[in-house]
């Protein structure tokens, strides 16, 4: 059965004209899709004039210049590091910054503002602008200790304060420490009673030797046996609470036949056992006049 044909020959289109309605309704289709774009670009533009544009705009510039200020900040720094990039924004002439690579390149180092202008010929104009912005390591502040001759070495009963602080690595809470140490023993006699003092370390105490000696000092050894807690507290790095640990433990064994029955408190360390060896000897039932 074939197709039936169209009834009235006014409704049948040629070829020509079915191409052009298909154009026609495809432009028609294109120009729905702009006018649906352009309302939907209507909706969502923004109003450069609206107030939350303007604080934001505002907040926005003054980021900017922050970090523009932020940028030109020259911050403390070590004049034995300046590279070709910080020269230019301190402001050094050429000749200046060639003069300081020269010197640091011969392996010396600038240790004071002095130093630097000695070094650079820098104006005393760019000195007090930018001087105070100097940081010298700790030890370039330091005045250099001379060593003593043989023989003339400073006993540390003796030492002072500034004279300690000279010595490499010593810094003025550890000199007092040991001034300190000193006036409450009676003295530093021995290397044990040295490195009884928070901080000392093998390396610093060789560098105190090399410019003080050790005090001279009497030790009468004392029985453990017979002591109280007050005593044992005036042996080097011993405090309240290890003296009245030790008493303790000597009374509940009803005393110590030697002293190396100590190694059984959790608190004895092999150092201080030798500072305890100097002052502490035990003995049960000690005759009396010994």
């Amino acid at each position: 059965m074939g197709i039936p044909r169209l009834k009235y020959s006014h409704l049948r289109l040629t070829k020509v004209e079915r191409g052009g309605f298909f154009i026609t309704l495809l432009l028609f289709t294109i120009l729905l899709i702009i006018d649906h774009l352009q309302k939907s670009a209507d909706s969502f533009m923004i109003d450069l004039d609206s107030k939350e544009v303007a604080a934001w705009l505002a907040s926005y510039d003054s980021v900017i210049e922050a970090n523009a200020q932020r940028a030109l900040r020259i911050y403390p720094f070590n004049p034995n590091f300046i590279t070709p990039a910080k020269a230019d924004r301190l402001g050094l002439t050429a000749e200046e910054y060639r003069r300081f690579q020269e010197f640091r390149q011969a392996g010396k180092w600038i240790n004071s503002v002095d130093d630097f202008k000695r070094v650079t010929r820098v104006s005393d104009n760019w000195l007090n602008e930018f001087s105070s912005l100097f940081k010298f390591p700790e030890f370039a502040d330091k005045p250099k200790f001379e060593q003593p001759v043989q023989g003339k070495k400073i006993p540390f009963a003796l030492a002072t304060k500034e004279q300690l602080i000279r010595v490499h690595g010593i810094g003025p809470a550890i000199a007092k420490r040991i001034i300190d140490a000193g006036e409450k023993w009676g003295g530093i006699a021995y290397e044990q009673e040295l490195h009884m003092i928070y901080g000392i370390t093998p390396k610093l105490k060789d560098e105190l030797l090399r410019s003080f000696v050790f005090d001279e000092k009497v030790i009468v050894p004392r029985n453990i046996n017979t002591i109280y807690p007050s005593d044992l507290t005036e042996i080097p790095g011993i405090n309240f609470s290890l003296a009245k640990s030790i008493w303790e433990f000597v009374r509940l064994r009803q005393g110590l036949n030697a002293l190396e029955e100590l190694h059984a408190l959790e608190e004895m360390q092999p150092l201080l056992f030798e500072v305890i060896q100097l002052y502490l000897y035990a003995m049960k039932n000690e005759p009396e006049g010994i």
